[in-house]
This record gives C-alpha cells, sequence and structure tokens, in this order.
C-alpha cells in the first residue's frame, strides 16, 4: 500500500491501495506468475488491506515480497 504524508509535522497518512497493475508488475519482475499476482492483490482486497489484527498495511511490497519468498521464488 502506498502511502502520503499529510503534512510532514502529524503522523497522519493517507491509505492508498496499489492497482492490480502495479502488483502485476512487481510480480513479473520476479518472475512469478500473474496468477500469484492476482491472489495476492484480490486477497488482500478482501480484507481491506489490513492485517489480521486490523492494522493497515502500508507497505504492499515488502508484503508481496514475503508472499513470493514464500512460493520459493
Amino acid at each position: 500500500m502506498e502511502t502520503l504524508r499529510i503534512s510532514r509535522y502529524t503522523e497522519s497518512f493517507i491509505h492508498i491501495h496499489p492497482a492490480i497493475g502495479q502488483i502485476r508488475t512487481l510480480f513479473t519482475e520476479k518472475n512469478v506468475p500473474l496468477e500469484e499476482a492476482d491472489l495476492f492483490y484480490y486477497f488482500h482486497e478482501s480484507t481491506g488491506w489490513k492485517t489480521d489484527s486490523g492494522t493497515p498495511i502500508f507497505d504492499w511490497k515488502s508484503l508481496a515480497k514475503k508472499w513470493i519468498g514464500n512460493l520459493g521464488y
């Protein structure tokens, strides 16, 4: 999930969910099938881009890299 800082003086953030194209690009760069990119995207869309505890996901790229690593790529 990409984030934008509202003010450099606050800790407020706007959560911008990644587009499926961004995720597909990352998975393609890592030589992972697009089907896995779609599974990653739709899984996190179904959770509202939040963790199991309800915390918003700020860094979707690191989460995607962990997903890819768990696949063995």
